[in-house]
C-alpha cells in the first residue's frame, strides 16, 4: 500500500481549526496515512489537555521546527520528518473533504503517463461559512507548465513524491509568499500535473487585512526576477502587471507602458479591472 504523509505547519493560533484540519485528513479511509504537524512557533504548543489523547490511536507526530521560520521553511522541515512515499500539504486553517486523498493517491498510482504532481479544485469559505465561493476559471485535467506560469492553477494541497520534492530542494525560503507557485513552476519543468475535477480543498479566506495573500505583490516581484531568463520578456511584463495591480501601483501610465512593451492589452485590462473594483 502506498504510504502518504500529510504535512500541517501551524503556529496554533486556533487549536479548534487545527483539530478540524486533522479530522478532515482522518476522514480519508483506506490509506496508510501519517500526519506530520510542525510547530513553527519559537514557543512550545499551547494545546488543550485532551488534544494528544484524542489522537493517540492515530499516526500523528508533532515536531518543533528548527529551520527557517515561515510556511515554506516549516513545510520543508516537515518533509524531512515524513516517512511517506507521497507527501501533501494542508494549512492549519483549511480542511479537506472526504475522499480527496484517496482520489489523489489513485491518480498517482496510474503509472501510464508522466504525471509528477496531482491536485484538485478548491473552494473559498469566508467568516465561518457566512459565504462560500468556488474559485473561478479553474482548469482541470492534465496541466502543463504553460497552464500555470501566468496564473497558478494549483493550491498548496498538491500531492507529490517525496523524492521529487527533495530533488527540487523544496520550497524557496527566500520568498515572502507565493513560494508554492515558484515550486510548482520548477516541478512542472520535470513533467505534467493532473488536476482532478473535484472541489475538495476548502480554503479559509476570511476578510482579514493581515492575511499573507494581501502581500502577493512581494512574491510576484520575486517570481518575476527569478524566472525572467526562463520565460522571457512577455511573461515578465505580465507578472509585473500583476505585481503592480496587487500593490495598488498600477496606474494608467504604467499600464499603457506595459501594454506597449507587451504588444498586448493585458495590462490595460488589469488597470480597468482595478477601476471597476473601486
Amino acid at each position: 500500500m502506498t504510504t502518504l504523509s500529510v504535512i500541517i505547519p501551524t503556529t496554533v493560533k486556533d487549536s479548534k481549526l487545527l483539530e478540524r484540519a486533522i479530522d478532515s485528513v482522518l476522514t480519508n479511509r483506506g490509506l496508510d496515512i501519517e500526519v506530520v504537524i510542525v510547530n513553527d512557533n519559537n514557543d512550545a504548543f499551547l494545546l488543550p489537555e485532551n488534544f494528544l489523547q484524542k489522537y493517540s490511536s492515530n499516526n500523528i507526530s508533532i515536531y518543533q521546527n528548527k529551520g527557517v521560520k515561515g510556511a515554506g521553511g516549516a513545510r520543508n522541515f516537515g518533509v524531512k520528518q515524513a516517512s511517506g512515499e507521497l507527501i501533501t500539504f494542508l494549512d492549519d486553517d483549511d480542511f479537506l473533504l472526504p475522499g480527496r486523498l484517496e482520489c489523489m493517491v489513485n491518480r498517482f498510482n496510474q503509472a501510464d503517463d508522466n504525471i509528477v504532481l496531482v491536485s484538485t479544485g478548491r473552494v473559498y469559505e469566508y467568516n465561518n461559512f457566512e459565504r462560500i465561493e468556488v474559485v473561478r476559471k479553474q482548469i482541470f485535467g492534465r496541466l502543463k507548465l504553460q497552464d500555470i506560469f501566468i496564473h497558478n492553477q494549483i493550491d498548496i494541497g498538491f500531492m507529490i513524491k517525496k523524492s521529487t520534492f527533495t530533488a527540487l530542494n523544496g520550497f524557496d525560503t527566500t520568498f515572502k509568499n507565493l513560494e508554492d507557485w515558484d515550486f510548482i513552476i520548477r516541478c512542472l519543468s520535470l513533467g505534467d500535473a493532473y488536476k482532478i475535477k473535484s472541489h475538495s480543498y476548502i480554503v479559509k479566506n476570511d476578510d482579514n487585512p493581515n492575511r499573507v495573500s494581501n502581500n502577493d505583490y512581494l512574491g510576484l516581484k520575486q517570481l518575476a526576477s527569478k524566472h525572467k531568463n526562463n520565460f522571457g520578456d512577455k511573461w515578465f511584463y505580465k507578472i509585473k502587471t500583476q505585481e503592480l495591480r496587487s500593490s495598488g501601483a498600477l496606474s494608467l501610465i504604467k499600464s499603457f507602458s506595459l501594454s506597449y512593451k507587451l504588444k498586448s492589452l493585458y495590462p490595460m485590462k488589469n488597470y480597468i479591472a482595478t477601476l471597476v473594483r473601486k
